[in-house]
């Protein structure tokens, strides 16, 4: 008995120290095992937030840098119809002023402006603007201005602007925009000209763009 009872008292220490190294190794397991964790959930959300955003499944319009041109009610040249529009398929000869643009020279830069903007289509599917109205002029009309083959610059009206799925269109000077013509206001600079664009797909944009030379 006293023989056993000295060699249980020598071998408790060594036992207590080898539980001891069991803990620390069964620690270490689990910490290796929480960061394998915690680097596969990094990589998952990464993956997730680098995957790009899928695009709308329809059309989504956006109108970027809307501007409307000065102008002033009176003032429209005799080369103007009734009701300030350019008929269809006429054209204008000769060299324009610098600044000026086939929208000005048509009407004789009275009476009529114009509304420029880029339309954006960030959505899947192809839309139109097939119509568009404000308060400060009576007429409201699609136009682009073309030249022919014999250097003639041509204005003529658009039935619709396209604009591609996932793409742009630029409404500038001396290209498509929008023509107000027969102005119920004088436009100043500093204005700001509310445009309701009407879109094939049923929906219209509102539009506020001020009213700025350049």
């Amino acid at each position: 008995m006293y023989a056993g009872y000295r060699v249980d008292l020598f071998l408790m220490p060594r036992i207590y120290h080898f539980l001891y190294e069991e803990e620390c190794i069964m620690e270490k397991y689990i910490q290796a095992g929480y960061g394998v964790v915690t680097a596969l959930l990094v990589l998952l959300i990464s993956a997730c937030g680098s995957t790009p955003a899928a695009a709308p499944s329809g059309p989504a319009i956006e109108v970027s840098a809307p501007w409307v041109r000065p102008a002033v009610m009176t003032g429209m040249s005799d080369m103007a119809m009734e009701d300030g529009e350019m008929a269809e398929g006429e054209t204008m000869e000769g060299e324009m002023a610098e600044g000026e643009t086939m929208e000005d020279m048509s009407h004789g830069g009275g009476g009529n402006s114009a509304a420029y903007m880029t339309l954006v289509n960030t959505g899947s599917a192809a839309d139109a603007v097939v119509g568009a109205s404000t308060d400060v002029a009576n007429i409201v009309e699609l136009h682009t201005t073309e030249m022919d083959a014999n250097g003639v610059m041509m204005m003529r009206p658009l039935e619709q602007i396209d604009i591609p799925a996932n793409g742009e269109v630029a409404l500038q000077p001396g290209g498509i925009h929008v023509m107000l013509i027969d102005l119920t206001q004088d436009l100043e600079e500093g204005d700001t000209v509310n445009l309701t664009l009407e879109l094939q797909s049923g929906g219209t944009l509102e539009v506020e763009a001020p009213v700025t030379q350049r």
